[in-house]
């Protein structure tokens, strides 16, 4: 799958924000909201799951997994 379904929860897509190039600083959500908390944990989720963490917003060039480029 290349992209996340658009019916995830913010936890997960938190966890597929690495893997697309975002780094934790760049999540889409509100300070104070519930959703920008399931999101940054979601991130942390796949950092300490071995995800390499993206440094300074978004990524420049795509992210590689092992099945290919992610755009």
């Amino acid at each position: 799958m290349d992209t996340p379904p658009n019916d995830l929860d913010a936890r997960a897509l938190g966890r597929a924000a690495p893997l697309k190039g975002l780094a934790r600083e760049a999540c889409p959500y509100a300070e104070g909201t519930e959703a920008r908390t399931l999101w940054l944990a979601g991130y942390d989720d796949a950092v300490k799951a071995g995800v390499e963490p993206v440094a300074g917003g978004i990524a420049k060039d795509p992210v590689h997994t092992p099945s290919g480029p992610v755009r």
